[in-house]
C-alpha cells in the first residue's frame, strides 16, 4: 500500500553533501508533530544503479538485507510491503524488477510512517541526491514528494567532510572531498526552480533558525510549530546510529552559527584559528604551546582547498534561490 491508502499526504527527502547540516534539517523536521523520520536508509544508492544522462536508474543488488538492517535500526516490525524482499524469495535483482521493487521500498517507507501515525516522512541519505530524477518519476503517481537540498560553505564541508571519513572504511583526500562538494553543488544548482525542490542554506539556518525553518514548513505545506526549535534534539536520538555515526555528535545540541556564515568566509588566511581543513583547529601563536609547523601547514592546506574549490556555484545557487524568494516562489 502506498500514499492514499496508507493515509500518507507527504514525502520529503533532505539531501545534499555529507556534512552539510542534513542531520541536523532531518531533526528539525523530525520534531514536527504531524512527520516521522528514520535512520538513513541507503535504500536506492546502494541498490539501483544510475544510467547515465537519465532520470533512470537500473536495479542491480537485492535491497532485501539491507532493508532488514534499516527496520531493526528503527525498531520497527516488517510492514506487509517488505514481504515482497524477505530472505528466502528469489533475489528481485533483473532490470525490469526496477520500477517494482523501487515503488515496495517507497511502500515501506509509507507503511512505517503511517504505523507512526505520521502524514509525512522524511528519510535522509546524502547520496540520494543524485537519485531524485529517479525518484521523483517513480513518486509521480504517488502523494506529493518533495526534496530537501541542504548548501553550506565548501571551505567548512570539506574540513567537516575529511575529518568525518577517517572514521570510515576509507578516509578522503581534500581532493576528492572538494570534488564532491562541486559535482553535489552543481546538481543542486541544476534542480533550482524545480517545484519539487526546496533548499536551505547551512549558513543563514544557523544564523536565524526560526525565520529559515518557518519558511521551510512553509514550503512544504506543513503548519508552523514552534516547538521543532526545542524538540529537535530529541528527535535526532531516533535518527543517528550511535555505533556507526559518531561522526554526528552533536546535533542534539543548540544551533550555533556557522563558522562560515558569509560574508565572513572572506578572512585572511593568517586566522589560524579558521582553518580546520586537516580536522585540527589551529591556535594562534600567542596562546603558546601548538605544534610547530601545524598553523603553517594548516594554512597552506586552507589554500589548497580554496584553489580546488568552485565557490562561485555557492554564489549562483544562494542568488537564484534568494531571487525566487522574492518572487514568492517557494524557498
Amino acid at each position: 500500500m502506498t500514499g492514499p491508502e496508507t493515509g500518507i499526504a507527504g514525502r520529503v527527502f533532505v539531501v545534499g553533501v555529507p556534512r552539510s547540516g542534513t542531520t541536523l534539517v532531518q531533526s528539525l523536521l523530525a520534531a514536527h508533530g504531524d512527520v516521522t523520520s528514520f535512520t538513513e536508509s541507503h535504500l536506492f544508492d546502494r541498490h539501483f544503479t544510475l544510467l547515465p544522462l537519465s532520470a533512470r536508474a537500473v536495479l542491480t543488488r537485492d535491497p532485501g538485507p539491507r532493508l532488514r538492517e534499516f527496520l531493526a535500526e528503527n525498531d520497527a516490525v516488517p510492514p506487509p510491503a517488505a514481504a515482497w524482499f524477505a530472505a528466502g524469495r528469489p533475489r528481485p535483482v533483473l532490470p525490469f524488477h526496477t520500477a517494482r521493487a523501487a515503488r515496495r521500498l517507497l511502500g515501506v517507507l509509507d507503511e512505517l510512517a503511517a504505523g507512526r501515525g505520521a502524514a509525512v516522512w522524511v528519510e535522509k541519505t546524502p547520496r540520494h541526491l543524485r537519485y531524485l530524477p529517479f525518484l521523483e518519476r517513480l513518486a509521480a503517481a504517488g502523494p506529493p514528494t518533495r526534496f530537501v537540498h541542504v548548501v553550506r560553505d565548501g571551505l567548512d564541508v570539506v574540513a567537516s567532510l575529511r575529518a568525518a571519513s577517517r572514521g570510515w572504511e576509507r578516509s578522503y583526500a581534500l581532493e576528492e572531498c572538494a570534488r564532491r562538494w562541486n559535482g553535489d553543488v552543481a546538481f543542486s544548482l541544476g534542480r533550482v526552480g524545480s517545484a519539487n525542490d526546496r533548499f536551505v542554506l547551512y549558513e543563514e539556518l544557523t544564523a536565524d533558525p526560526e525565520a529559515v525553518l518557518r519558511r521551510l514548513v512553509a514550503g512544504l505545506g506543513l503548519d508552523w510549530q514552534p516547538e521543532m526549535l526545542e524538540r529537535y534534539g530529541v528527535a535526532s536520538g531516533d535518527l543517528v546510529t550511535a555505533a556507526e555515526e559518531g561522526w554526528k555528535g552533536g546535533v542534539d545540541q543548540p544551533i550555533a552559527r556557522s563558522s562560515g556564515a558569509r560574508p565572513d568566509t572572506v578572512r585572511s588566511a593568517d586566522k589560524a584559528d579558521l582553518v580546520q581543513v586537516n580536522g585540527h583547529r589551529a591556535r594562534s601563536t600567542h596562546q603558546g604551546n601548538h605544534e610547530p609547523g601545524l598553523e603553517r601547514r594548516q594554512v597552506q592546506e586552507r589554500r589548497r582547498v580554496k584553489r580546488l574549490l568552485r565557490p562561485g556555484l555557492y554564489d549562483e545557487l544562494r542568488g537564484r534561490v534568494g531571487r525566487l524568494a522574492a518572487e514568492g516562489a517557494p524557498p
